[in-house]
């Protein structure tokens, strides 16, 4: 397991033992794709242009990984939703992305009514992957739009336009496919106000049925980040992006959507399952390069090293995980604050207390009393704990408060 230590090694273990009480309950897959035609200037997700020898070489790998852990879980869990995501899965070879799904179907028991979603961006998905995917089992696409503006897409990296963004949405619904999410970006240097209401009013003219609004994070170790610390490139003020995002939201609230989760936004029947795994704390496996997985109470992760990765499974035939760790139960507790919080559904009193044992109405009564008192929170008529518009913008101060 590339050095990870014995300690690590038995709670990554532990994992088998807690299953023994969770059999064929759900279970979500993440299979990641570290490859992309070009590198975006604040994408700090773990990818990189890659050859056409070296993307083949990686899903051979991915296939033998997905079968090495269906030897594991299988017996034990059913599929309800995969994800494909990178770096641009997209961008790999003919059929490849056929034969990873094809690894899934026959290595898990998958459901019928399995979410399969995989993220295109709008210049590397033709009409022939498009048939492909649907093929492979494919029923929602999800484009990295970021902006309607070329002049943002270009300042960002981007190597699509907007042209193409709307020619990828055309040929989708040629083939049937109403099932589709954009990405955008808030808060790009020099992005205007403007910018984002021409993305958003964009979207809504297509009648994009979920929108992903992401407000921009400086991740180290990208080409954002050393041009921002060489003062060529300034953050926009909080207060303006702000205002970007209580636009995003009531434009898109005006027009039927849900935001189901701080970041996620859905007209009816088209809230993303898979995005619900994750601030459900409800169990998943990732493949590949970097992926997380949390299964039976155990977080675990494999290698950011394409190199590393290869290594783990062809020569010492094991999967490559690098760190693993049995959640304490104080662990679990943070994370159901923190995550329930951020989802429209909010903090249930009742569920906490059953899990954890704890009546937090009681515990943080005063803390609750405060942020309730000044708009941050709402108790609604089921006694439930959830944020309000404005709390949505502190909520780190608010889950810090409560944790």
């Amino acid at each position: 397991m590339l050095g990870i230590d014995l300690n690590v090694k038995l709670l990554y273990n532990i994992r088998i033992k807690n299953l023994g009480c969770v059999m064929k309950q759900d279970i979500s897959l993440y299979v990641h794709v570290p490859f992309c035609n070009s590198k975006c200037h604040y994408c700090g997700f773990v990818s990189r242009v890659g050859t056409e020898e070296e993307k083949s070489k990686y899903v051979k790998d991915l296939i033998a990984e997905i079968k090495m852990r269906a030897k594991e879980y299988n017996q034990y869990f059913c599929v309800s939703s995969v994800f494909i995501g990178g770096g641009t899965p997209s961008c790999l070879n003919n059929y490849e992305i056929r034969d990873i799904l094809s690894c899934i179907y026959k290595s898990f028991s998958v459901k019928n009514t399995a979410e399969i979603t995989i993220e295109v961006n709008p210049n590397t998905v033709t009409k022939s992957k498009i048939r492909e995917y649907i093929l492979a089992g494919v029923n929602r696409f999800s484009l990295g739009l970021q902006s309607v503006s070329d002049k943002v897409l270009k300042h960002m990296g981007r190597t699509h336009t907007a042209k193409d963004f709307d020619l990828a949405i055309a040929n989708l619904r040629d083939q049937g496919i109403s099932n589709i999410n954009a990405d955008i970006i808030i808060g790009y240097p020099d992005q205007t106000t403007k910018d984002v209401d021409d993305t958003i009013k964009h979207l809504l003219l297509l009648n994009i049925p979920h929108i992903s609004c992401y407000m921009l994070q400086v991740e180290d170790k990208t080409k954002l980040k050393a041009l921002v610390d060489k003062g060529v490139e300034y953050i926009l003020p909080e207060d303006k992006v702000v205002n970007m995002y209580n636009m995003v939201t009531n434009a898109l609230k005006a027009n039927g959507y849900n935001r189901y989760e701080l970041s996620n936004f859905a007209k009816p029947g088209f809230a993303s399952y898979h995005n619900q795994v994750y601030w459900n704390r409800t169990d998943y496996l990732g493949f590949g390069v970097s992926a997380h997985s949390y299964v039976a109470g155990v977080r675990f992760s494999n290698t950011d090293s394409v190199f590393d990765y290869h290594k783990s499974i062809t020569e010492d035939g094991k999967p490559p995980v690098i760190a693993a760790k049995e959640l304490t139960k104080d662990e679990k507790r943070e994370e159901a604050i923190m995550l329930s919080l951020r989802t429209s559904k909010g903090l249930d009193p009742k569920q906490f207390q059953y899990e954890f044992g704890e009546n937090i109405l009681v515990t943080k009564k005063d803390k609750l009393a405060n942020l309730i008192k000044n708009g941050f929170l709402i108790l609604d008529a089921n006694g439930v704990i959830k944020a309000s518009d404005k709390g949505y913008l502190v909520l780190n101060r608010i889950i810090y408060e409560l944790v």
